[in-house]
């Protein structure tokens, strides 16, 4: 009798922890659950090119990774004395009821790109770039967030896929890295880094690029190639600090 309710417990146990259900100590190492990840790389580049020509490349770059990013490039921006930044949308500066906007602004920019990628193992992805001319080059400013689902059954075939398919943060970094380097290439500027989160490893923009399959930015639906594909770049860590308009 004994040996039998020992083994009916050990069943019941077993099942309520498959279910997603807590044992008595309360955690529960296969629940599901969402993080949200963000990432920003802030560089400088320095060069007389004219403006026309570091767009183009920009936009170039972006394309190498995302199918159809809202891409625009304003006539008639100036060049200021210090370089512009990005900037946060404060959500308690907003009216009540009133939206607020996903991802920074890019006021006073002669480049932008906005991307709403449908990348595989990401929620929700929201990709920014701004591109701000003053009197030494640009500042090219980018982020993006995504919510990516950790924990529950799936978190070993999600390991899985994301070794042999790449992951959300591999992809992001490609995109991002491939945006400097297109503007490098075509026009031989002196880029560095400037700030980052995660901090960037190396100088992954100063190597050639990987060829990447796009990512899909629509609505609708596409296939696995191009509407959920990742690619590999060089992995980075913690560590930088970050400008104070990004929040943690």
């Amino acid at each position: 009798m004994k040996g039998t309710m020992k083994a009916c417990t050990a069943v019941a146990m077993t099942a309520a922890t498959l279910a997603g259900c807590s044992t008595g100590s309360g955690s529960n190492p296969l629940a599901s659950h969402s993080t949200t990840v963000e990432y920003y790389r802030v560089f400088d580049i320095k060069t007389d090119v004219p403006a026309p020509t570091v767009t183009k490349a920009a936009t170039d770059g972006i394309n190498r990774n995302v199918k159809d990013a809202v891409v625009a490039a304003p006539p008639g921006v100036e060049a200021t004395e210090l370089p512009g930044h990005f900037k946060i949308a404060d959500p308690t500066s907003a009216p009540p009821g009133a939206p607020v906007a996903k991802g920074p602004s890019c006021d006073g920019a002669a480049w932008t790109a906005k991307a709403t990628p449908r990348v595989r193992g990401t929620e929700d992805m929201n990709l920014v770039a701004c591109l701000f001319p003053y009197k030494s080059g640009y500042h090219l400013d980018m982020y993006a967030v995504f919510t990516k689902p950790e924990g529950g059954i799936m978190q070993w075939p999600r390991r899985l896929t994301g070794a042999f398919l790449g992951t959300p943060e591999k992809f992001t970094e490609s995109t991002m890295m491939d945006v400097v380097r297109a503007i490098r290439e075509s026009t031989g500027a002196n880029v560095s880094l400037v700030e980052a989160k995660p901090n960037l490893a190396g100088t992954p923009w100063l190597e050639p690029g990987t060829k990447t399959a796009q990512a899909n930015t629509g609505s609708g639906a596409g296939s696995a190639a191009a509407g959920e594909a990742t690619a590999a770049q060089p992995g980075s860590a913690a560590g930088a600090a970050k400008p104070n308009s990004v929040p943690q």
